[in-house]
């Protein structure tokens, strides 16, 4: 004859088990923080906050001063065109989209070297930053001037605000970068970079 004890400690050891196995679906089916989303590259929380590797990159829209010391004809102010390209006197066409402004300084420095300038001082600066993109449950969705330390939470401030229907917790950034186009989700407090489109997503409930 099967013991009472017996029977009830088998129940009790089901319930565990079954508690176990629902904690571990709610948290493979939790709510999205920061991270990449599904079929983006791989993100971290630092990414979210610096913009992958720390140092913006350059894109279509960026305005820059150009400095070739003592050599006026080839300095001046230039925009980044569509293509990540700049139209400069002597070199023509030149690639600025995607790099960081060191980078643009090292690489015409080295281009005007081995054709044209011996040991050229090259210095670049950027004037205007793109815009940026909100869009989604704001009031006044559009692009907007590019503000030098601009966080998610005054972004949204400049688009009129959230809408009642708005998830505020976090909001969907697309960026562009050197390692190509992600998808993040990042808090109110993450800093803006020129060029994001910031998605304030619909809250379920």
């Amino acid at each position: 004859m099967r013991k009472p004890g017996h029977t009830t400690g088998r129940r009790i050891g089901g319930i565990f088990v079954l508690v176990a196995l629902l904690a571990l679906s709610l948290a493979g089916c939790g709510g999205r923080g920061i991270g990449g989303s599904a079929g983006s590259a791989p993100v971290s929380a630092d990414a979210t906050l610096k913009g992958v590797d720390g140092e913006y990159h350059l894109g279509p829209g960026d305005k820059l001063r150009i400095v070739v010391f003592g050599h006026a004809d080839v300095s001046g102010e230039f925009v980044i065109d569509g293509t990540g390209n700049v139209a400069l006197p002597l070199v023509g066409q030149f690639r600025a989209g995607q790099l960081t402004v060191t980078g643009v300084q090292e690489s015409l420095a080295k281009t005007l070297n081995d054709k044209y300038i011996v040991n050229p001082r090259v210095s670049v600066e950027v004037l205007n930053f793109r815009p940026f993109f909100i869009l989604g449950e704001v009031q006044k969705p559009g692009s907007y001037p590019y503000i030098a330390g601009i966080d998610i939470i005054q972004a949204v401030a400049l688009g009129g605000g959230y809408t009642r229907r708005a998830r505020t917790s976090s909001v969907k950034v697309t960026r562009d970068t050197a390692q190509g186009r992600i998808t993040l989700f990042a808090p109110p407090s993450a800093p803006v970079l020129p060029g994001d489109t910031i998605e304030v997503e619909r809250r379920l409930f």
